[in-house]
C-alpha cells in the first residue's frame, strides 16, 4: 500500500514538473509572429552549470519589429547593418528585470538584484532573443561568460 501510494505522489509530481510551462513562454507563447521555446536546465559550461532559457525568434519582419519595440533593442549603426548584411553576427546582451525582461534590471540598495534578474542576448542575425534565468549568482557569472564567448566567436568571424 506504502508503495502504491508512494509511486502515485511520483507520477503526480513527473506530471505537473513535465506540465508546467515558465512565465516567460506563457506570456510569449500566444504570439503567431515569434516562435517561443523553453529550455530547462540548459549547460552552459564543462563544469555543467545550468540554466533556464526562454528563445524568442521573429517569424516576419513584424514579429522583429514587435521584439525590437517590447524589449528596447537599440538600432544598428552603418557599420553594424552592414555585417549583417554580409552574414556576419551582430549580438548584444543586458541585464533585465526576472518577472518582466522588457524592463530594466531591479536594484535593491544601490545594487542589481542578482535573485531577481535575468539576462537577454540578442542575435540580430537569426532575430532571435535568449532570456537566460539564474538561481544563484554563480549561474549568472557564468550565463556572462557564455554571452561574451558567443559575442567573441561572432567577431572573429
Amino acid at each position: 500500500m506504502v508503495r502504491k501510494y508512494l509511486l502515485f505522489i511520483g507520477v503526480l509530481v513527473w506530471v505537473s514538473v513535465a506540465g508546467a510551462q515558465p512565465d516567460l513562454y506563457k506570456r510569449y507563447a500566444p504570439r503567431t509572429d515569434i516562435r517561443v521555446a523553453s529550455v530547462t536546465g540548459f549547460v552552459l559550461d564543462s563544469a555543467g552549470t545550468t540554466a533556464d532559457v526562454t528563445l524568442l525568434e521573429a517569424v516576419d519582419d513584424a514579429g522583429w519589429d514587435w521584439l525590437c519595440k517590447e524589449f528596447g533593442l537599440i538600432a544598428l549603426n552603418d557599420d553594424q547593418r552592414q555585417q549583417l548584411a554580409q552574414g556576419w553576427e551582430v549580438s548584444m546582451f543586458a541585464q533585465r528585470d526576472r518577472k518582466d525582461p522588457s524592463k530594466p534590471a531591479p536594484v535593491v540598495d544601490e545594487r542589481i538584484d542578482v535573485a531577481n534578474s535575468c539576462y537577454v542576448g540578442v542575435s540580430y542575425l537569426s532575430r532571435t532573443l535568449y532570456i537566460f534565468c539564474c538561481t544563484t549568482e554563480h549561474e549568472s557569472d557564468v550565463v556572462i561568460d557564455y554571452l561574451i564567448k558567443k559575442m567573441r566567436s561572432s567577431m572573429k568571424r
